[in-house]
């Protein structure tokens, strides 16, 4: 039932005044259950008004020392150690409640909770509740009970865990955080593991990033000052070493479609040079690439940077490639990202005519059955390649050779590009494209035949986005001349020369 206005406005008056009481005289120390208990009220502002409570209170508690025990062996306890040790299960309740409210429904509610949890573990680092002279003062119980919350199986918190990596920039935060997931991830099972739980390790680790500083710097960048007696938190590599193996414990987990794609789409621009040895990423990302359709496309450019940069050994690549190029890819999402690195793979000069040949061949043959927006890439995309190979011109200049579909010796269903014959054939497609009802594609085809080749490769950045509502937007922009109607001026309204009303009608 909805609490009135009245009421509610009552029951916050009286939260504030417990506050105080409670901050004022140990008397009305048992004022400090009601306030937690309202934290899990179903009204949002009491619930609101109840976690700032907890905060206030704790915060001052905290600062004063008035939940410090120093350990002792002795049985009996004073009073003082007594209402310290009800205080500290106070606090354990409260903790546990705003824990509880990260997975609250309403956001307010779970950034109000994280936040005031992220000033209480800085706050318990200052002030332990064991004692100054305790070693390792990092509250690691109540950061460890709230990343485990954080990273449920059962709630999606992305949300949330993206509001959390504005803590990723204080070094001691980001080890312990990384420490977590590392050791999550090593410990449940590979398989049947739930997308959820997935997603929300996936929010944390996308956000990482290792900072760039030489191996001899140390790091001093702390939201909790003493953490730095944990040697290991002020060295880049063991932060570098903690990274590389939390990605290489997550990607050995069954990844959902969606969440695959998502991991290809960063794991070049942002894991990879941020992990202490990209070769670790080599058997995920060359499994991603036999796989096929769009995830072997997002695979493209990690692959590519393992050859090229570190050395990876992979004979099949432009195989692999090669089979790529089927009529899907002018369909799909990724479709800018996978012909700009082919572009880009294809660019050195050093590549077998053969090779060449066969990617031009191909392409010419799957851009028969392209959309407009694909054709607009896939001509100049010919064009390069047999700019930058003059020995594949061989391609163009066959003006004796009369092909078509049937007796052309090229094998569209070769695999292998040194099987598949394209230097016997020649690019009678493109003649085919000069019968295209786009104007502009009429002209790229004609290019070819006509001689009219650049001696410089197109510039393509422009149209890889392309895409069919471009174009016609592009045609409705276009400012159109006033169009004829008839082709001879008309003599009267019945003067023209195959008019045949005039027989029936005069004037």
């Amino acid at each position: 039932m909805k609490m009135k206005s009245s009421e509610k406005k009552q029951v916050l008056l009286e939260i504030k005044q417990k506050t105080n009481n409670c901050l004022n005289s140990r008397k009305h120390a048992n004022d400090l259950i009601d306030i937690i208990s309202k934290v899990q009220d179903d009204e949002e502002s009491i619930v609101l008004a109840s976690i700032r409570s907890v905060h206030k209170l704790f915060s001052h508690y905290l600062e004063v020392s008035e939940m410090c025990m120093e350990q002792t062996a002795s049985e009996e306890l004073s009073k003082e150690d007594k209402y310290k040790l009800w205080l500290r299960d106070r606090y354990k309740d409260a903790v546990e409640s705003l824990i509880e409210m990260l997975l609250h429904l309403n956001t307010s509610v779970q950034e109000l909770a994280l936040s005031v949890l992220m000033k209480l573990v800085t706050q318990e680092s200052k002030h332990p509740l064991m004692g100054k002279d305790v070693k390792g003062p990092f509250p690691l119980n109540l950061f460890k009970n709230m990343l485990k919350t954080l990273l449920s199986s059962e709630v999606n918190n992305e949300a949330l865990l993206n509001r959390f990596q504005e803590y990723y920039e204080f070094d001691d935060i980001r080890y312990y955080t990384m420490k977590h997931v590392l050791s999550e991830c090593q410990q449940k099972p590979k398989q049947d593991i739930a997308e959820i739980w997935l997603g929300n390790v996936f929010a944390i680790l996308e956000n990482l990033l290792v900072p760039s500083v030489s191996k001899d710097q140390d790091l001093k960048k702390f939201l909790c000052q003493k953490s730095v007696e944990n040697h290991k938190i002020t060295s880049v590599v063991e932060h570098r070493r903690l990274y590389s193996c939390s990605w290489v414990e997550f990607l050995k987990f069954k990844l959902t479609a969606t969440l695959y794609r998502k991991v290809l789409v960063i794991i070049h621009e942002k894991v990879m040079p941020n992990i202490a040895s990209p070769l670790v990423l080599s058997d995920f990302l060359i499994e991603s690439y036999d796989i096929g359709g769009a995830i072997s496309l997002l695979a493209l450019s990690g692959l590519f940077e393992l050859i090229q940069k570190h050395n990876l050994h992979y004979p099949d690549f432009y195989e692999k490639l090669y089979v790529l190029f089927e009529p899907t890819i002018f369909h799909v999402k990724y479709k800018a990202r996978f012909f700009y690195l082919a572009d880009l793979f294809l660019s050195s000069t050093h590549l077998p005519s053969y090779l060449v040949a066969a990617f031009a061949k191909r392409l010419a043959r799957i851009s028969l059955v392209a959309p407009p927006s694909g054709l607009l890439v896939s001509v100049p995309f010919i064009f390069n390649l047999i700019i930058r190979h003059p020995n594949c011109k061989s391609l163009i200049h066959r003006p004796d050779m009369e092909m078509d579909f049937d007796d052309d010796p090229y094998d569209h269903l070769e695999k292998d590009p040194a099987k598949c014959k394209a230097t016997e054939s020649c690019l009678w497609e493109l003649k085919t494209l000069q019968h295209h009802y786009h104007p502009d594609i009429i002209k790229l085809s004609k290019k070819i035949y006509d001689g009219d080749i650049p001696d410089m490769v197109l510039d393509l950045s422009d149209k890889f986005e392309l895409s069919a509502n471009d174009l016609f937007e592009k045609e409705c922009s276009k400012k159109l001349k006033t169009t004829a109607v008839t082709f001879e001026p008309p003599k009267g309204l019945l003067g023209t020369k195959d008019d045949k009303i005039g027989l029936c009608w005069t004037l």
